[in-house]
């Protein structure tokens, strides 16, 4: 049963990706939650209403979104998505490419599995 639900969360966090830069604001309001704190690498915070808008808007577009080393850990309710992506997304009139660290929330509710949770970090350069 683990693997069942670790297969459907991949295939939603797929989903989700794909909703990101395609602007699908219908997708992004089914998966992520009303409640969601999604924390950006810059320390930006967003809403589920705000980032929503900023997809839709144009204020910010992804344009390539790539999950290495993704791990998926299932406690009561609750999964934990961690790994590596690297981000291309254009923003302020800039284009941004991103090589960062992550750990993303989902929770099994009444609707189905909506990301609660998304918080982002730099990966260091080596030394």
């Amino acid at each position: 049963m683990a693997n069942q639900a670790e297969a459907e969360l991949l295939r939603l966090e797929d989903e989700r990706v794909r909703a990101m830069t395609t602007a699908d604001a219908a997708t992004l309001e089914r998966l992520m939650s009303d409640d969601i704190v999604y924390t950006h690498s810059s320390g930006r915070l967003d809403t589920k209403k705000s980032f929503i808008a900023s997809i839709t808007s144009g204020t910010v577009k992804y344009r390539r979104v790539e999950r290495k080393d993704m791990a998926v850990c299932l406690r009561e309710g609750f999964a934990f998505l961690t790994g590596a992506v690297e981000i291309d997304v254009e923003t302020g009139g800039r284009v941004l490419n991103l090589n960062l660290r992550f750990a993303n929330v989902w929770e099994r509710t009444a609707k189905g599995w909506q990301q609660i949770v998304w918080q982002s970090t730099p990966i260091a350069a080596p030394r």
